[in-house]
C-alpha cells in the first residue's frame, strides 16, 4: 500500500466524462523519461486528432524537502504560473498556447504531480483544475500520509 504510479491516477473515462470526448486514447508512458521509484508518467494520445486533444500526467515521488524543491523548480519552469492554492498543500496554474497546465504539491506524502490538458480536451483551465481533484482525490485514497491522515478526519482532528 502506498505505492502509486501515473496510471492509477487518472483514467481515460475521467477525460471523456468531463470534455465529453468521444474519440480513443493511445495510452502509456511519456518518452520523456522511464518510470522510476521516484517518477511516474502517463499520456492520454488522441487518436486520430492534434495534440491539443492530449492530456498528460507527470508525477514525482521524493521526501517532503525534496518534493517542496521540485515543486518550486517545476514552477520556476512554467509559462506565466500564477499560484492558486487550490489542490494539495500549493498548487499553480499555467497556460501556453494550446495547453492547460495544473502543478501540485501534497507535501505530507512527497507528491508532487503535473497534469497537462491540451484546449481540445479542456477548453478552460478549470476543467484541468477539475482533472487535477479527482487526481489528488486518488492520491489521498492511495497513499497514506505519514503521521496520520487529518484530512481523512472529518473536522481535522480525533
Amino acid at each position: 500500500a502506498g505505492y502509486i504510479v501515473a496510471a492509477q491516477l487518472l483514467r481515460a473515462d475521467d477525460i471523456k466524462a468531463l470534455s465529453k470526448f468521444d474519440g480513443t486514447f493511445e495510452t502509456g508512458p511519456l518518452g520523456d523519461e522511464p518510470d522510476t521509484a521516484s517518477y511516474s508518467s502517463q499520456h492520454f494520445r488522441a487518436l486520430g486528432r492534434p495534440e491539443a486533444f492530449d492530456v498528460a500526467i507527470r508525477m514525482w515521488r521524493q521526501d517532503a524537502g525534496g518534493a517542496q524543491t521540485h515543486y518550486e523548480n517545476l514552477l520556476s519552469t512554467m509559462p506565466s504560473p500564477e499560484e492558486v492554492d487550490e489542490i494539495g498543500s500549493r498548487s499553480f496554474r499555467a497556460s501556453e498556447a494550446n495547453i492547460h497546465g495544473i502543478g501540485f504539491l501534497d507535501g505530507p506524502r512527497g507528491i508532487v504531480v503535473l497534469l497537462t490538458c491540451g484546449t481540445g480536451q479542456c477548453g478552460s483551465i478549470d476543467a484541468a483544475v477539475e482533472l487535477g481533484r479527482m487526481v489528488h482525490e486518488r492520491i489521498v485514497a492511495r497513499v497514506p500520509a505519514p503521521g496520520g491522515d487529518l484530512d481523512a478526519v472529518p473536522g481535522g482532528s480525533p
